[in-house]
């Protein structure tokens, strides 16, 4: 595309939204595989680690036995403490599987107890009882956790089997972690169960990347549809429209833009009509003057009195039609002024309703009036404007009904809204004809002349003054045979004081 926001330029600058969500998603399934690989990796060394203390702990139980049994016979730990000789002699007792066929090696002498001191360290185990295995990582604390035989790392990973004695805590038997792990068969799950976790990350990885692809396809579909349709509304193709297949936020946008295209569809028509129509009207009254003019310089007519009426006639027609398109205007750009106060409804229906006696008099027309507002029903309105709207709706039935005919005009009040309905007798108005009568230049019959229909602007110019008071106007049939208009306006919600 040449135009619009996926024009070649922009797309050499920028990534398509269709790889920006593909990014976003396998970054997004990058960083929760990865954290997910890097905790179950902690997770599971931790926990196979605590398998490994726990399984150990068993196999001292025997250990853990002689030794609660040594201390209830002796009453103290004073035999163990720094005696590496019986420690080795006790470990090949209960756990000859760490030592098999070794035969024990001689007594050493030990140093009386009194030289030592109570915070030397305890002596090391023999050196064939290795760093690794589980009898050289054992080591024996009295109940104050001070080591008294054994290797003592002091590993906050330690763990520690308490020594009980008459339901005493006499001391401990704690056990050294691993610094590796040596055992081969451990050493080959540990590693067999990292390499799972990568695969199950790998694989995860590339299903992600194979389901982002399509489902940002999917998801920017619509968004490219509605991109190449707004391209061709700009352009002025106002018949484009989007089929909708989605029920989410990308549909509904959708349902809005088919909305706006035929609003704006509907405008041009309106304008292309309004136009067509203005025209016909300047028109007709241009040529009658013409004509009447040429022929009055050809001689063919003379300027008389009646010729001049005729004239002068269709100087008022077009001046009526140039004063009502300025006013619609302006009250369609807003720059009508209203200056708006608190008046009596019921006084500006009368006065208006007196200035119309004689005309609709002199026609043969009978106005009657059912006002049942009182004084303190107050309107806020602009009371100029409303004379306007009340002279524009009764100078339509003047100029409509039939002689011998009727208006009758009722007010009331619901509520807080006042309601002013206009009815008069026949003719009437088709009911395809009703639901336009609001429209700008709409004549209910086209073969009415312009002398007794006017230009058909005056119940648009009522409809926009209408809604400047916050109200709202509607036409239907009158049950006299004619048009019944109804008018609600709100009422003052001030105070009077």
């Amino acid at each position: 595309m040449n135009s619009g926001y996926w024009s070649p330029k922009l797309s050499a600058m920028s990534l398509n939204i269709r790889y920006k969500l593909s990014l976003a998603f396998l970054l997004t399934t990058a960083i929760t595989v990865g954290g997910m690989f890097v905790f179950f990796q902690w997770s599971f060394n931790h926990g196979f680690m605590n398998y490994i203390q726990s399984q150990e702990l068993r196999e001292v139980g025997d250990l853990v036995d002689e030794l609660q049994s040594i201390y209830a016979s002796e009453g103290s730990w004073q035999s163990m403490d720094g005696n590496g000789l019986r420690w080795q002699q006790l470990h090949m007792q209960v756990m000859p599987s760490y030592f098999g066929d070794m035969s024990p090696p001689p007594h050493p002498r030990r140093p009386p107890p009194s030289r030592r001191g109570p915070h030397r360290p305890p002596e090391p185990p023999p050196e064939h009882s290795g760093g690794k295995s589980l009898s050289g990582r054992l080591t024996l604390l009295n109940k104050e956790k001070r080591p008294l035989i054994g290797r003592f790392s002091g590993s906050e990973n330690m763990a520690m089997q308490p020594l009980v004695v008459n339901g005493e805590t006499v001391g401990y038997l704690a056990i050294n972690p691993l610094p590796v792990l040596d055992d081969d068969l451990a050493v080959g799950f540990v590693k067999e169960q990292s390499q799972t976790f990568a695969i199950i990350s790998i694989a995860t990885f590339i299903l992600a990347l194979a389901i982002a692809l399509p489902l940002a396809w999917q998801l920017v579909r619509p968004i490219r549809k509605l991109t190449e349709a707004t391209s061709q509304l700009t352009s002025g193709n106002f018949k484009i429209r989007i089929d909708i297949e989605q029920r989410d936020e990308l549909g509904q946008l959708s349902a809005d833009f088919n909305r706006l295209a035929a609003t704006l569809e509907a405008n041009e028509h309106a304008r292309n009509r309004w136009m067509a129509d203005i025209s016909h009207e300047l028109r007709t009254p241009l040529a009658v003057l013409k004509g009447q003019i040429e022929a009055i310089q050809d001689g063919i007519r003379s300027a008389s009195p009646e010729n001049m009426r005729i004239l002068h006639s269709k100087i008022q027609q077009l001046s009526r039609l140039i004063d009502d398109l300025y006013e619609l205007s302006l009250s369609d750009a807003g720059a009508l002024s209203y200056c708006k106060s608190d008046i009596s409804l019921e006084k500006t229906l009368r006065s208006i309703i007196e200035d119309f006696e004689i005309p609709f008099e002199q026609k043969d027309i009978c106005l009657s009036s059912n006002l049942q507002l009182s004084e303190d029903k107050l309107v806020y309105a602009d009371e100029a404007r409303l004379n306007q709207l009340f002279s524009n709706l009764l100078t339509n039935s003047l100029r409509y009904t039939d002689s011998g005919g009727q208006l009758k005009i009722a007010a009331r009040c619901e509520a807080r809204t006042a309601i002013i309905t206009l009815a008069d007798s026949a003719p009437g108005v088709a009911s395809a004809d009703i639901p336009h009568l609001f429209e700008r230049l709409y004549r209910a019959d086209s073969s009415r002349s312009r002398e007794t229909g006017g230009a058909g602007l005056g119940l648009s110019i009522c409809q926009n003054i209408v809604t400047a008071h916050e109200g709202s106007i509607s036409a239907t049939p009158s049950t006299l045979g004619g048009l019944e208009i109804s008018i609600f306006l709100p009422l003052s919600q001030r105070i009077k004081w």
